[in-house]
């Protein structure tokens, strides 16, 4: 059985990991879930393979848990910004549902407040690398020609530590 973590942006990832904190599948959402539609790099989702990552790894391993980033709107952001980032976290939500996938919905203070504890380092996404770095060893957080280590990786590695211990 693996537990899943999903950062749901469109510059999110999705981490799943088994039962021993071994990393066992990780995708960057800007890779495998969106697709470029304009020159500006605007990109819409592509939920069919949302969908398809989601129930290959419910059939191949089994899903005990899939825990995803509660989102919300925060001040300043605009009305296009807010409704891509619902749409993504919405696309997730129907989808763990739809396949019936136990799903914790977890704000993220909640989560870094229990995962991040004690860990060194300034801001959260740099503690998140940190931890990751620590705890998963295997999850690649550079994949590809990245140079530095992707926090929606880490953001999601962190989140699926949380689902083991939730």
């Amino acid at each position: 059985m693996i537990t899943v973590g999903i950062d749901p942006g469109k510059d999110g990832a999705v981490v799943a990991i088994d039962d021993d904190g071994q990393p066992v599948a990780a995708f960057l959402s800007a890779d495998a879930f969106t697709v470029k539609v304009t020159k500006g790099g605007r990109r819409n989702y592509l939920e069919a393979d949302m969908a398809a990552a989601i129930a290959f790894m419910q059939t191949e391993h089994g899903i005990r848990a899939a825990v995803l980033e509660k989102q919300q709107a925060r001040p300043g952001q605009g009305s296009t910004s807010m409704f891509q980032t619902g749409l993504g976290y919405g696309l997730w939500r129907g989808i763990l549902g739809a396949l019936r996938i136990p799903t914790i919905i977890v704000h993220p203070k909640t989560w870094q407040k229990t995962v991040l504890k004690d860990a060194p380092g300034d801001g959260t996404k740099g503690r998140a690398i940190m931890v990751c770095r620590q705890r998963l060893p295997e999850l690649d957080l550079s994949p590809g020609r990245r140079r530095k280590a992707h926090d929606g990786l880490a953001d999601a590695g962190c989140m699926a530590i949380y689902g083991m211990s939730a």
